[in-house]
């Protein structure tokens, strides 16, 4: 009988977090690859009082501070900052191969 080999899992993530940070500012120049659709995002901006505006300042400006980290869905997830319209505006965000989908806001 053969040796056995084991499957490859996805601990390390194919890209870093600057390559993907420089992805999502990329993604982010145009709205129609950026979906906010979601209903928790929508809560999360009313109650935190973040407009869509400083979401894409965040998207196309911001700094990676955490991530990537794999969702149950096998999606890469990372955590931008800047100083928004005053305030310290926070975008988790997943980075599809040419979309980016808005998870939460704080």
């Amino acid at each position: 009988m053969g040796k056995l080999t084991p499957l490859p899992t996805e601990k390390n993530p194919p890209e870093t977090l600057e390559g993907l940070v420089k992805k999502t500012h990329e993604l982010s120049k145009r709205s129609e690859n950026v979906y906010l659709d979601n209903p928790h995002v929508q809560l999360r901006m009313r109650e935190r009082k973040v407009s869509i505006r400083q979401i894409f300042d965040v998207l196309r400006l911001g700094k990676g501070i955490s991530g990537p980290t794999q969702d149950k869905y096998g999606d890469w997830r990372i955590k931008l900052k800047r100083f928004s319209a005053g305030r310290s505006v926070q975008v988790v965000v997943v980075v599809k191969k040419d979309y980016l989908e808005v998870v939460t806001v704080i």
